[in-house]
């Protein structure tokens, strides 16, 4: 099965999520994410499914004031994206180290560390 998604790039992917997430589209957002998909550093505990990762972000998509921009990537193999980001909320940057590991043009695997 050959679709979009499917031969979407990592760094494709993890393009679209950030365009989802600064249009603070909560459904494209997640959807570039895997059913099964985990997410580290953004909560006390992992964050596990797309169930869940909507949840979390629902009210964060929400507020008109958070932004991100991504300064830098860096391509590791075909699946691995690394990204120099600065997460802004009403005004204040948080620069933030983010790695996205990208299967069958799905997000798996995202850790986040803020400086």
């Amino acid at each position: 099965m050959t679709d979009g998604i499917h031969s979407r790039s990592a760094e494709q992917t993890v393009q679209d999520q950030l365009a989802a997430f600064n249009a603070h589209d909560l459904e494209a957002f997640v959807a570039t994410y895997a059913s099964d998909a985990v997410i580290t550093g953004v909560a006390p505990e992992p964050i596990v499914g797309t169930a869940a990762i909507r949840a979390f972000y629902e009210p964060r998509l929400q507020n008109p004031e958070l932004s991100c921009v991504i300064e830098q990537t860096v391509l590791f193999g075909d699946r691995w994206v690394v990204a120099q980001e600065q997460v802004v909320n009403a005004g204040t940057a948080t620069e933030t180290i983010a790695t996205f590991d990208v299967v069958d043009g799905l997000i798996s695997r995202a850790s986040m560390l803020k400086a």
